[in-house]
């Protein structure tokens, strides 16, 4: 079984790499095709190296690069009808090495260095940028293996990208979340969770493609739309994404509250219809094959729990302690971390990920390998200078100059897609976490009335823990101590100050007893 998996994982996102050849690189149909193969050749690469193990785990870039570039330089140059001479290369290379690239460890990199993190940011950013140029490398491996110039095939083949115009494509939208869904199947996103990550995928591409779409003519000649454009989408994801976080977690705050007999007799309607929507959407996501079996079987479960939690608080009754079998107790600890709240990084990844500049990174590196070509220009000059007397001499000379192009200007809008995407992440976080404070403020002032100084004090406290969690800002906090005594101070208050975040688990050490 464990051999079937690592073939699924290695194999079968060759949709996801033929649908990133259409809806990011500029290819067409036939390139979705031929992207395809590609896709599946460097799975059945990775796979096998994989399996070998040991040292051939290190060549997994370099082959997959090599094997890409030969099957794309293989059918440029064959004779088939509306393949030969007509692919778009770079949507097909950068389509397939896309599932490789580290697009979303270079934006947290550069987050990080904004942050203050210089050390894991540089690091992050480097290997990046080595891993990126390995397969960008191979890819020209491949090439060369097949084709007699291909430094001249990958220009000539940049006039065969960009033939559709996805802004007036009925199919945009679907292709995107398909593509999404295969994200979301390389970060091993729970099923029944996908509709969480692609609503957050969806909402942080939409408002990019929109905006990039309204200031691409106004703006042509400067990189002001892309910046703009990727601020604004990776804002738009974290505010949502924290949004849905926020109202997924409170709904589902009655159901596990309920199941894990963290609430005594019934709620308010409101909080027994939210249980019950609940329980509802987990017996019909299993009834659909997608849903986790052990919600089913804690559901189950619950009411063998209430049962002997009842006769354990019966004065009169002999039971002393809840009795679970071995099944019981690995079902019961993961109801108790299921009923966590979701850490918002989890659809921000994902996200992040299908926003990233990874392909970038990939086509600053071929300019390296494949340097852009040299344009020239015939100039013709009159003078009457040139033989001393007063008539006038025309003379033409050639004048030499670069492509100045996307292609050339690759590097600039490496960087200012990746500081975008950063800037957009911590703005949104910082209006999230403002907006979080205010409202508690508002309307939680009355709460904090009916408590003690030293009460308030603590749940203050509490509060603020949790929700720093949901921020950027958790990790820079919770690393930022100054000596190791402080780190140990900040533990033993813990203690004193009795914070636990998940009361249940600590209840159930001392309760429930595992057969």
């Amino acid at each position: 079984e464990q051999n079937i998996l690592s073939f699924a994982c290695c194999s079968l996102p060759f949709l996801y790499k033929a649908t990133c050849a259409v809806i990011f690189f500029g290819g067409d149909w036939v390139d979705f095709g031929i992207a395809a193969i590609t896709g599946l050749a460097s799975g059945l690469v990775e796979y096998l190296l994989v399996t070998i193990g040991g040292s051939a785990t290190l060549l997994v870039d370099v082959l997959v690069g090599v094997s890409t570039g030969v099957i794309g330089g293989l059918f440029f140059d064959s004779n088939i009808d509306g393949i030969g001479g007509q692919l778009c290369l770079p949507s097909i290379f950068l389509g397939t090495l896309y599932w490789y690239f580290y697009g979303t460890a270079f934006v947290l990199g550069i987050l990080e260095i904004i942050s203050g993190e210089l050390q894991t940011g540089v690091v992050r950013f480097l290997a990046v940028a080595v891993k990126t140029f390995i397969l960008s490398l191979g890819t020209s491996f491949g090439m060369q293996l097949v084709l007699d110039s291909p430094k001249e095939v990958w220009f000539d083949t940049v006039g065969n990208c960009g033939t559709i115009d996805l802004s007036v494509q009925w199919w945009r939208i679907p292709l995107y979340l398909a593509c999404s869904a295969s994200a979301l199947a390389q970060y091993r996103f729970p099923h029944v969770d996908y509709w969480r990550g692609l609503s957050v995928q969806l909402v942080g591409y939409e408002v990019q493609f929109q905006i990039f779409q309204a200031l691409m003519k106004r703006q042509s000649r400067d990189f002001l739309d892309t910046a703009s454009s990727n601020t604004a989408g990776a804002i738009a994801a974290v505010v949502f994404a924290s949004i849905l976080q926020r109202t997924v977690d409170n709904v589902a705050y009655y159901y596990h509250a309920r199941v894990l007999q963290r609430h005594k007799g019934k709620f308010s309607p409101f909080g027994e219809f939210c249980y019950k929507m609940s329980e509802i959407y987990i017996r019909i996501t299993n009834c659909l094959g997608f849903g986790k079996k052990n919600d089913v079987v804690y559901l189950r479960m619950a009411a063998k729990l209430k049962e002997q939690r009842e006769e354990m608080e019966n004065p009169s009754h002999s039971r002393t302690e809840i009795m679970l079998t071995l099944e019981e107790e690995m079902v019961f600890i993961e109801a108790i971390v299921q009923a966590e709240d979701l850490n918002i990084w989890a659809l921000l990844m994902p996200t992040v990920y299908q926003l990233v500049p990874g392909s970038l990174i990939a086509r600053l590196w071929f300019n390296v390998i494949f340097p852009p070509l040299l344009s020239t220009e015939e100039t013709t000059i009159v003078s009457d200078v040139i033989d001393g007397t007063n008539n006038f001499s025309s003379f033409t000379i050639p004048l030499v100059t670069p492509f100045q192009n996307d292609e050339v200007n690759i590097g600039a809008a490496l960087l200012v897609v990746a500081a975008s995407l950063a800037l957009g992440l911590l703005i949104g976080f910082v209006i999230v976490e403002q907006a979080t404070l205010f409202l508690k403020k508002v309307f939680c002032r009355k709460t904090d009335d009916n408590l003690t100084a030293s009460e308030s004090r603590l749940e203050r406290q509490k509060s603020e823990r949790k929700d720093a969690r949901h921020f950027f800002s958790h990790t820079i906090n919770e690393n930022n101590f100054e000596s190791v005594e402080a780190l140990s101070e900040s533990s033993q208050d813990d203690e004193e100050n009795g914070f636990n975040e998940n009361p249940m688990a600590e209840q159930a050490q001392k309760e429930v007893h595992f057969e």
